[in-house]
């Protein structure tokens, strides 16, 4: 079966699924779990935005925040119902009726559906014999507002963007939404991760007491992060909460590298804009120790937060490259990255410099492939009919290094 036609099955199962869905030919049942997030207080919006740990008031400054009169992207995180309540999905061998491993997966920014991850985890799950969970980071998949995909709300978006930032550009629809948040408060970054971060600690915990009954109390914890969900992956298992990730492997797709040295401006993911400030309020915070926003700087406080606090460690190359690099030294046999030579939003070289360390001397694999066929960092194998043989192998080539990586 080549690539195009998997997908286009699982596209049509996962579409038209009603309870668990079995799909005898694949060997695959897809089975989707509601779940609340316990953890909605951190967001914007909250009524009780205090560190309940510590039982210190912390409050969020009104100020830090931009306003378009746009009542779509202007709501208040915590009024977005559809982020503390939805659904998260399991892929797994249909032979298998307790998986002994997991690996949960991650999706890139600004992503709304599915669709394009469902050969990956299929795979995944078929080679290792482990469950794959598909997990949406807040605010995105079923977890964002319905209205930032509608196209006569998003155009008004943008034609606002273009009024009031005449040079930006690489702005549509598509990126509308997430760049006039982030552009309004690129804490955002932080706040949304830390959310979906607690609420895999929840996940973990449900696996653990033995609430998932298609995955076993003791099973193994990997993880897979594709783009954005590759830098949610590294904190999750440089900080180990709970010490649940200390033996979990994390391979890293189209990403692996520090924040700013990821490169999001495209149509599909930021416009330029949103981008420049993000990377600008990045670099003020760093360098001021986060003064224009205590309550971020309360939760990166090494010593009252040491887990939260790596999201630091991570925001700019040359920020606490020691203690990064030394964490990375200690983790490196269960990291691995799998970077595309031609990838203009995740470069490989980044990837290089911030796994392997400056003078290379931490012993992460990166592994660099340059696809016979024009792909790009959201479409690293195109659904054309042209080059299906190519793509179908080199996607092979791909679930297969993957794979062999999470089962060595």
């Amino acid at each position: 079966m080549e690539y195009y036609e998997l997908y286009e099955v699982l596209k049509d199962h996962f579409d038209s699924r009603e309870g668990v869905v079995e799909i005898e030919e694949l060997n695959l049942t897809i089975e989707s779990f509601p779940f609340e997030s316990k953890v909605c207080n951190l967001l914007y919006g909250s009524e009780n935005l205090d560190c309940l740990q510590h039982q210190q008031p912390l409050q969020i400054n009104e100020k830090g925040y931009l306003f378009y009169n746009h009542p779509s992207v202007d709501t208040k995180d915590f009024d977005i119902e559809c982020n503390k309540k939805f659904e998260y999905h399991i892929l797994k061998r249909a032979d298998i009726e307790e998986a002994k491993g997991c690996i949960i997966f991650f999706h890139g920014l600004n992503e709304k559906k599915w669709d394009k991850y469902l050969p990956w985890a299929y795979e995944l799950a078929q080679r290792t014999h482990k469950a794959v969970i598909l997990f949406p980071i807040a605010f995105h998949m079923d977890r964002a507002d319905p209205v930032w995909s509608d196209r006569h709300h998003m155009m008004e978006v943008v034609h606002s963007r273009k009024k009031r930032h005449p040079e930006n550009t690489n702005y549509s629809y598509v990126n509308a939404a997430i760049s006039s948040r982030l552009e309004a408060h690129p804490q955002r970054i932080f706040w949304s991760g830390l959310q979906t971060y607690s609420d895999i600690i929840e996940v973990v915990k449900d696996i653990k007491n033995g609430k998932l009954t298609n995955i076993s109390k003791e099973a193994d914890l990997d993880l897979f992060g594709y783009s954005i969900g590759s830098f949610l992956s590294m904190l999750i298992k440089m900080a180990d909460p709970h010490q649940y990730f200390t033996h979990s492997k994390v391979l890293c797709f189209c990403g692996g590298m520090t924040i700013d040295r990821m490169f999001p401006i495209s149509k599909y993911i930021m416009d330029t804009q949103a981008t420049v400030t993000m990377q600008s309020v990045f670099t003020e915070l760093l360098s001021s120790d986060f003064a224009i926003d205590p309550r971020l700087k309360h939760y990166q406080n090494d010593d009252q937060h040491p887990h939260e606090s790596w999201f630091k460690k991570m925001l700019r190359y040359n920020y606490f490259q020691k203690e990064r690099e030394d964490r990375m030294r200690e983790i490196q046999s269960h990291i691995k990255a799998y970077v595309l030579e031609k990838d203009t939003v995740a470069p490989p070289i980044e990837a290089l410099n911030t796994l392997t360390g400056g003078y290379r001397d931490i012993d992460v694999e990166i592994e660099i492939k340059d696809f016979p066929y024009e792909y790009s960092h959201m479409v690293p194998f195109p659904l054309t009919h042209k080059h299906k043989r190519e793509v179908t192998e080199s996607f092979h080539q791909f679930v297969q290094s993957a794979s062999d990586f999470y089962t060595q």
